[in-house]
């Protein structure tokens, strides 16, 4: 059975964030330059592997991530649940009528109009997402996936995301191997 979590490549919030400085306010970072050949080089990884479906968070950043890795070779399941950890600018999404318009290949239609956390904003206009409300929703994912049998399965995600579900805090494009029959 094989499952990885591959955390997106680089993106142009990446490349500017310091936690010494302000929020650079980039709303659903796309990749850079490099983001993009560290997606190409990821490509090689799973090549070996045995991934027939992809899941795959909204985020501009973890589709184009996808694309680059497993192009049109498996089917790809947009699943919010595997969104990032509301905390920055970078973490606020776009409409599904624009994420169909960048991405027409892929249907948004399943998600809400506002399918990233929303609750008490900052002095930023930001709804951080509580760290409990993150684990809940990662265990939850995980029980889906237990449930559902899921297998020869590539989920492309977040580093918060991928720490809650896993420990571990990933690298851009790193991938790891995951059993959720572990606990």
């Amino acid at each position: 059975m094989t499952i990885v979590l591959i955390r997106h490549a680089q993106s142009t919030f990446n490349a500017v964030h310091d936690r010494t400085k302000p929020d650079p306010m980039i709303f659903d970072a796309p990749l850079t330059e490099l983001g993009k050949t560290q997606a190409i080089e990821a490509q090689k990884k799973v090549e070996k592997l045995d991934i027939k479906n992809v899941i795959v968070s909204p985020f501009t950043r973890t589709l184009q991530t996808a694309v680059l890795i497993f192009g049109n070779k498996v089917p790809f399941q947009i699943n919010s649940e595997v969104r990032e950890q509301l905390v920055n600018s970078c973490d606020v999404g776009s409409s599904p009528d624009e994420l169909a318009k960048r991405f027409p290949q892929f249907c948004f239609n399943h998600l809400p109009e506002l399918w990233w956390y929303d609750g008490e904003k900052d002095h930023r206009g930001i709804s951080p997402e509580p760290e409990d409300i993150l684990m809940e929703r990662a265990n939850s994912f995980v029980d889906y996936l237990r449930k559902e049998n899921v297998h020869s399965t590539a989920i492309v995600s977040h580093g918060n995301f991928i720490r809650a579900v896993t420990g571990i805090k990933p690298q851009n494009c790193e991938v790891i191997a995951f059993n959720p029959y572990q606990s």
